[in-house]
């Protein structure tokens, strides 16, 4: 079994750092941070699980949450599987607190980091914006942090749960070969953001799969909405008014409301992401073919997990991708 002593010498630093690192005490530079965690986990350290959860009763843990989920129906569940998490370790002295957004300014992101190590959290969980002024306050905070829902572009990052959005993107590509065949009048595409990793992900698997499968169109527009079901609304009515010739909507992630509003009844194929109720009343109806979903409360209970167990033994645990599904008419959940 490898011991604290042994990672010390494997990595050039004093005991007492690795101690800090892997339990979490005291200020340690993130570079040093980032070597100890890596061999860490290189070297599958083991600490003394029985002993650590012990501790942790008599310390308390504050895992604080930074979400885009302010009037996005998606994060509903994501914040139900965290909330059962939560509950679950409550006896051990955690406790958790989400700061809730609207959209993807980054202004908003880095005062809710800022606020929740202000507010006392020992780890961070966040699906935020893959920017660099974003990360790096985020790794200034010293805090153990982690992505959920869009990966994050840091190696400092403990892991990532969440689904493979590029494979997302292809699966969306591949059922539109299937169901419309390869000519199209025109595809309009509406996404949330280019700041978050995931949504560019999902439109380059989709336009990457389109072109191994053959598939044209007239024209392939991409806008994003900063999943504003107004905004989204209005692009659906201004596109379809300079180009009558579309006939395919990708909503990518939020604003399929809106973007149906839009299409004010013309004959269109229409698919999105994600299963939320107004999701589903519009596949019955017909309004839209398909959606791929992609277990959200089990990114919310498996991102808090992971941190929970990461404060407890200091294990570095690993990403999980979530499972990406169809539905259809007839196989929506009730």
């Amino acid at each position: 079994m490898v011991t604290i002593k042994e990672l010390a010498e494997s990595t050039g630093v004093s005991r007492g750092t690795v101690d800090r690192v892997l339990h979490d005490r005291g200020r340690v530079s993130p570079e040093v941070r980032e070597l100890v965690l890596k061999r860490a986990k290189e070297l599958g350290y083991q600490p003394n699980r029985a002993g650590k959860i012990l501790a942790a009763r008599k310390q308390p843990h504050r895992i604080g949450v930074v979400l885009p989920s302010e009037g996005n129906p998606f994060f509903h569940d994501v914040i139900r599987g965290m909330e059962c998490a939560d509950r679950e370790y409550s006896e051990l002295g955690f406790s958790m607190e989400i700061k809730e957004i609207r959209g993807f300014d980054k202004d908003r992101h880095i005062s809710a980091i800022n606020s929740l190590k202000a507010d006392g959290a020992d780890a961070i969980v966040a699906a935020t914006i893959d920017s660099d002024d974003v990360i790096s306050v985020l790794e200034s905070t010293g805090l153990p942090f982690s992505a959920v829902n869009s990966d994050l572009s840091s190696s400092s990052r403990l892991c990532y749960v969440g689904p493979d959005y590029y494979g997302k993107g292809a699966l969306h590509a591949g059922l539109l070969a299937i169901t419309a065949g390869r000519k199209r009048g025109g595809i309009l595409i509406l996404k949330g953001s280019k700041d978050m990793k995931g949504h560019d992900e999902i439109i380059r698997g989709f336009r990457d799969t389109l072109s191994k499968r053959g598939i044209e169109a007239g024209i392939i527009a991409e806008f994003e909405t900063g999943d504003d079901d107004d905004k989204a609304r209005m692009i659906v009515q201004r596109e379809l008014s300079f180009h009558p010739e579309i006939d395919t909507l990708f909503v990518s992630t939020a604003g399929l409301m809106g973007a149906v509003d839009g299409i004010d009844g013309r004959d269109m194929l229409v698919f999105t992401s994600d299963d939320v109720p107004s999701t589903r009343e519009l596949i019955r109806t017909g309004d839209v073919q398909w959606t791929v979903c992609q277990e959200p409360y089990r990114q919310g209970y498996e991102s808090i997990r992971r941190m929970q167990d990461f404060l407890i033994d200091g294990r570095v645990p690993d990403s999980l991708i979530t499972e990406n599904i169809v539905r259809i008419k007839e196989n929506l959940l009730a």
